[in-house]
């Protein structure tokens, strides 16, 4: 073959060979399209990728939520402890040493406190930055764990009893600083509290407690003098804050017990007469709860048991229908009809303020049957006096002006009153009695007729007083004790009273307010507002 030829032909072999290739070539990508296994091992490499980010995504949100449940944690447990009105710490300083123990305090923004009368309330928030480990691919470089928490510690219904001492030792300066730590306390009670929610009574106290002619009205009790209104309550009364409107009591004689003297001006009676001395119940008038405290009359014997008594009574549930009684004599406001309210029923708080400046001393009682009755002492319309004794012969009557015995009268038997028991007691002490009537006429130790007349409680006060101090804790009763420039004795038992050491203050002077401030920021309940 020439030369021309055989190249042609080398040239179309090589060009079919090239055909041919690319045949298969096409062939192979075809079948490779047209087979699962290439879909298969994209589709793994794409869910690989989107595994990888789901998994980073969750390892940096678990990471978030668990700082921010930390921070939220700490910061409820922080605020509850904070807002407690107990707490004597400053509020931040609690919520910050929660967060120091627990290695968060650079976290923590900012604490906000505000505490009134039966309240407190805690604000705070924290803010923690957190570095993600894989979101950062996505354009996310951090996440910002914020949390929030506040407590209230706040009561709606708060009863107080402020049973404060009137006796002979808190004249002078005493008096004088008591007056305005009280009407302070009333202020600060009544200021920071909704109408209504909120009532004071005021229970002064001596050797015995005034509670006045309208609440001894609802007592079954035979009214003998209308002087005062002390009721003489047994000793088993004091096992319990509640006294039976059935049961039939005594109404305390209207008398004198020791002052050597006559005549009304210059007696110092057993039972506080004065208007000002009469316990006012259940009010939120902080007029008239200033101006009771402000008539404070001081004289006469300590009695805490018989003022501690009265106090508890008048947070008692049981006392609702002698409220009743005083609502319908015009000296407690119908809006407090419910009350005292029932402590299972009602969100309440029931405080018990206990201030003395001394120790329990001598209550006395005139005996039967010089109480009630016609006495054997006999009044001229120009004052003279004479005495009647049955004696043998004709001389039956002794004359006090002279202490000689006469078969008449002195001045004669005209112009002449025959004077009850109350009448001797309202201008005659019992000393004085014991002394120029009976012990000069019948030649006798005065001091006998002195124990003929009346009898004396003291030496079982003191457990009187824990008594019904331990009954009013028992019953929820919240029980504060101030002791004022007190002796040791006086002291250690309205601390045993308190209802714990805290609940107890000493005071010397003007540090009578500062108790009292105390006591005011101590009156609630606690609650989680946040």
């Amino acid at each position: 073959m020439t030369s021309g030829l055989k190249q042609t032909i080398a040239d179309f072999g090589l060009h079919h060979c090239r055909g041919n290739r690319q045949s298969r070539n096409r062939a192979l990508l075809r079948r490779f399209a047209q087979r699962e296994d290439g879909s298969l091992l994209v589709l793994g490499l794409m869910l690989f990728v989107l595994m990888a980010m789901m998994g980073g995504l969750a390892v940096d949100l678990m990471r978030y939520e668990d700082r921010r449940t930390e921070l939220q944690q700490t910061l409820d447990r922080s605020v509850l402890a904070a807002a407690a009105l107990s707490q004597q710490l400053d509020p931040e300083d609690v919520v910050n040493d929660y967060f120091a123990k627990a290695g968060l305090s650079q976290y923590l923004n900012g604490v906000t406190a505000e505490t009134g009368l039966n309240y407190r309330t805690v604000t705070a928030s924290a803010q923690s930055t957190v570095k993600p480990f894989f979101l950062h691919m996505m354009g996310i470089d951090e996440l910002t764990a914020g949390a929030g928490s506040g407590a209230e510690q706040r009561i709606s219904n708060v009863e107080i009893s402020l049973v404060l001492d009137i006796s002979g030792s808190m004249s002078g300066s005493r008096i004088n600083n008591l007056r305005p730590a009280a009407r302070e306390f009333v202020t600060s009670v009544l200021g920071n509290s909704e109408p209504g929610r909120i009532s004071i009574s005021i229970v002064p106290y001596n050797a015995q407690v005034n509670i006045g002619r309208p609440m001894m009205n609802a007592f079954n009790v035979n009214a003998i003098q209308n002087r005062s209104s002390c009721i003489e309550l047994p000793d088993w009364t004091f096992n319990s804050i509640d006294l039976s409107t059935t049961t039939s009591f005594l109404h305390n004689s209207h008398f004198d017990p020791y002052r050597y003297t006559s005549g009304s001006s210059n007696m110092l009676y057993n039972c506080p007469p004065q208007t000002g001395n009469q316990v006012t119940p259940l009010s939120d008038n902080v007029v008239a709860l200033h101006a009771a405290i402000n008539s404070l009359f001081v004289d006469g014997n300590t009695s805490i048991d018989v003022g501690v008594k009265w106090g508890a009574y008048l947070l008692n549930r049981n006392a609702g229908p002698v409220i009743n009684n005083l609502i319908a004599a015009n000296r407690v406001d119908s809006k407090f009809a419910d009350r005292p309210l029932d402590q299972n029923v009602a969100s309440v708080l029931k405080v018990l303020v206990v201030m003395t400046d001394g120790q329990n001393t001598t209550e006395y009682k005139i005996r039967n049957p010089y109480n009630t009755g016609n006495s054997n002492i006999w009044r001229r319309s120009n004052g003279t006096m004479s005495v009647y004794f049955d004696r043998s012969g004709s001389n039956d009557w002794w004359w006090p002006r002279n202490n000689s015995w006469n078969s008449s009268r002195d001045g004669g038997n005209s112009n002449y009153t025959q004077l009850t028991w109350q009448q001797v007691w309202e201008d005659f002490s019992v000393t004085y009695v014991a002394y120029h009537f009976y012990g000069l006429a019948l030649n006798q130790n005065y001091r006998t007729w002195e124990n003929n007349f009346m009898e004396s409680v003291w030496s079982n006060k003191n457990q009187r007083l824990q008594s019904v101090c331990s009954a009013a804790k028992a019953t929820g009763i919240v029980v504060y004790g101030i002791g004022f420039e007190a002796p040791l004795d006086g002291r250690d038992q309205v601390r045993a009273c308190a209802s714990t050491p805290s609940h107890y203050f000493d005071a010397q002077g003007l540090e009578i307010s500062t108790a009292f401030r105390a006591i005011a920021n101590n009156i609630s309940q606690l609650r989680l507002t946040q």
